[in-house]
């Protein structure tokens, strides 16, 4: 997700109703066939329509209400498991079974590839990583070495955590945490600087780089080969990325440019949107269709209050997607 609802600058934020924050209740309740009855599609949202939060669905090209009155803000597809939030409560949903969710003043939520687990900050003397096996609301305890900066921190693969900080012992860089094995690897040594945005993809983990010099570089790194590319070097932020045909775009600012859409490829920054539509909301991240187009929330007429979903297709075009609204959240979707 995509996420918004995952990302950097969390999807959640943006939720105008209280989301209570996580860890899980030891209570189960039973949902028959609950996660059965929900299939979503990338490019899910949240439609604020009188007050409420709708779901709708991404199919052929169009947004369609869902049948579900629920208010789902991560989604897993592989698994149908999914985080919503009902009368001010907060549930994570596992094959049929629910959890209610009941940590307080939470960060950084996520539902792991796979739908297994999920993980979240809290704030205790500082902030602490908790992890919660979806499949019997069991926390596991993470025998970490490191000091996590901030929320910087994804989904590896479906058991491993990726973030952002510096060990017991003075390393600064990337580390890996396999929770399966219990196992801390470092991945990327950073000799100088520091993170201001992490993602992990399917073959890849991207990250934005800060040098003392303050040079920004956009990096990659090959989860097989472990190999290390500059993407790069005149990006001033990011708030998310995804890949699309060998193509990489991402929401955020260029050097000497605004916050719009870019392109990213053969090491050189392209900016997508210029007149149409006037702003675009990089906070609210973006999402590649199943069909390959590029979708992002913006808005029109200098009216900053209404929200639209665009999409941007392979020969250049943008579009309108739907009717305007005074907010659209796109799901955090793993698959």
């Amino acid at each position: 997700m995509n996420s918004l609802v995952r990302k950097c600058l969390s999807i959640f934020a943006f939720i105008a109703i209280p989301l209570f924050v996580l860890g899980c209740a030891s209570k189960k309740e039973d949902i028959p066939n609950v996660t059965e009855d929900i299939k979503l599609n990338i490019g899910a949202v949240l439609k604020s329509e009188d007050g409420n939060y709708k779901l709708y669905n991404y199919d052929n090209g169009k947004y369609v209400e869902t049948k579900e009155n629920k208010v789902i803000i991560d989604y897993d597809k592989s698994s149908s498991n999914y985080i919503y939030v009902d009368s001010g409560k907060n549930y994570v949903v596992n094959n049929g079974n629910r959890y209610e969710i009941q940590d307080e003043n939470y960060s950084g939520l996520k539902l792991s590839k796979g739908g297994n687990y999920i993980s979240y900050f809290i704030d205790d003397n500082g902030l602490k990583l908790k992890i919660f096996n979806t499949n019997g609301n069991k926390e596991i305890e993470m025998k970490s070495n490191v000091s996590i900066s901030g929320t910087l921190y994804d989904w590896y693969d479906t058991d491993t955590l990726v973030y952002y900080g510096v060990s017991n012992d003075g390393v600064n860089g990337l580390f890996t945490y396999n929770i399966k094995e219990n196992k801390e690897e470092l991945l990327y040594k950073i000799n100088e600087g520091y993170l201001a945005f992490i993602k992990s993809r399917d073959d890849d983990v991207v990250f934005l780089q800060l040098t003392l010099e303050n040079k920004r570089e956009v990096m990659m790194i090959n989860k097989k080969t472990k190999d290390v590319k500059l993407l790069a070097d005149n990006v001033e932020e990011i708030s998310d990325i995804i890949i699309n045909k060998d193509k990489l775009y991402f929401t955020g600012k260029a050097y000497n440019n605004v916050n719009s859409l870019y392109e990213l490829i053969n090491n050189k920054v392209k900016r997508l949107v210029f007149d149409f539509p006037g702003t675009v909301k990089i906070e609210k991240g973006l999402e590649v269709s199943e069909n390959g187009d590029v979708l992002f929330i913006g808005s029109s007429n200098g009216d900053l209050k209404k929200e639209q979903i665009y999409t941007y297709t392979q020969d250049g075009s943008i579009s309108e997607i739907g009717n305007s609204s005074s907010e659209y959240v796109f799901l955090a979707y793993t698959q």
